[in-house]
């Protein structure tokens, strides 16, 4: 975006500062398609997530959590197309180490690299 332009935020990133043994509680909790997923990492670890996930942090009762948060904007403004990336994405990655050289290997990558070029608003 340029300067003066609303800002987007689809993917939120945090990164663990204290170690879990610093604190009790605090679990950051991000509502998936499979239920809740409770997240508590090491220091220097990093969770990423969409942004418009239902999450919260429970509450620490004991000790100090301490973390950095921030937002991206993605290329590509819907969340459902991001999906379709993300798994294409990986089978793709997959197909490189498994089939490579192969006809329909060169078939996913295509489609995966025109499908990003289709829709980035960059």
């Amino acid at each position: 975006m340029f300067a003066g332009s609303p800002y987007r935020s689809d993917v939120s990133t945090t990164v663990f500062l204290s170690d879990p043994s610093d604190y009790e509680g605090g679990e950051l909790v991000v509502r998936t398609a499979f239920g809740d997923a409770e997240v508590k990492l090491p220091a220097g670890h990093v969770v990423v997530y969409p942004s418009a996930s239902i999450h919260h942090v429970n509450e620490v009762t004991k000790g100090e959590r301490i973390v950095a948060v921030t937002w991206a904007q993605s290329m590509v403004r819907e969340a459902a197309k991001r999906e379709i990336l993300f798994d294409l994405y990986h089978a793709r990655e997959k197909m490189r180490v498994e089939m490579t050289g192969k006809e329909e290997t060169d078939q996913v990558d295509r489609s995966y690299v025109n499908l990003v070029r289709m829709w980035s608003e960059l």
